[in-house]
């Protein structure tokens, strides 16, 4: 009888090892597959000395030629003036603020980014002053 228990239990094995290596074939071309899609996507980068990145490629900052924009308090008095004569922060726009503005050198891109910065300081302004 313990013969055939143990006849039994090495069936049992081997039908598991079976399985199991069948699920490790399936786990790899999992991961093989997964990985290939990951670096497809990945993988379009490429390193200050000509190589391909490997992994999460992250873009490479490029800093402007031009030079940084440093909002004087007269440019922004400009900025206020204009942004008040279109009716308030919420009716301009960046073009026709940068219109009214007529700065030579000043982008709609600065006009934009500072447009934005001046919208969220009132709305915390207005938000703080509630409470």
């Amino acid at each position: 009888m313990k013969g055939n228990i143990e006849g039994h239990g090495i069936s049992r094995l081997s039908g598991h090892v079976d399985n199991l290596e069948t699920n490790s074939k399936r786990v790899q071309l999992t991961e093989k597959t997964n990985a290939n899609t990951r670096s497809m996507s990945t993988d379009s980068g490429v390193s200050e000395n000509g190589g391909r990145t490997e992994g999460l490629a992250v873009r490479q900052y490029v800093r402007s030629k031009m030079p940084r924009l440093r909002w004087t308090p007269d440019l922004h008095l400009c900025f206020v003036h204009a942004v008040e004569r279109l009716g308030g922060q919420d009716r301009a726009t960046p073009k026709l603020v940068l219109q009214l503005m007529d700065v030579k050198g000043l982008t709609i891109a600065h006009v934009k980014s500072h447009l934005q910065m001046y919208r969220s300081m009132k709305n915390d302004e207005n938000g703080q002053g509630g409470t």
